[in-house]
C-alpha cells in the first residue's frame, strides 16, 4: 500500500511549514484568523490606492474651479442713484 502524502503546508510560520490535518482545533482556529487578517489587509491596502487616488482627483477638481473663477470677468451689477 502507497505512504500517504501530507497535503501543501497551509501555514508557514519561521520558517517552519504547518499542515492543517496536524493541527489542533484551536490551530486551525486561529490559522483561519491569519488568513482573514491578511486579505483584510490586501483588501485595505487596494481600497487605500483607490481612495488616494480619488482624493487627488478631487483636489484636481478644485483646482480647476478655482481657476475657472479667477478666468471669469467679474459681474457689474448696475447702479441705482438715489436721489435725495
Amino acid at each position: 500500500m502507497a505512504k500517504k502524502q501530507k497535503e501543501q503546508p497551509v501555514l508557514t510560520l519561521d520558517g517552519e511549514e504547518y499542515f492543517a490535518e496536524d493541527m489542533t482545533d484551536e490551530q486551525l482556529r486561529i490559522k483561519d484568523h491569519l488568513a482573514d487578517l491578511s486579505n483584510k489587509l490586501n483588501t485595505n491596502v487596494f481600497i487605500g490606492e483607490q481612495l488616494s487616488v480619488s482624493r487627488e482627483s478631487f483636489v484636481n477638481m478644485f483646482r480647476a474651479s478655482l481657476e475657472k473663477d479667477d478666468q471669469e470677468e467679474p459681474k457689474v451689477e448696475e447702479a441705482q442713484v438715489v436721489e435725495a
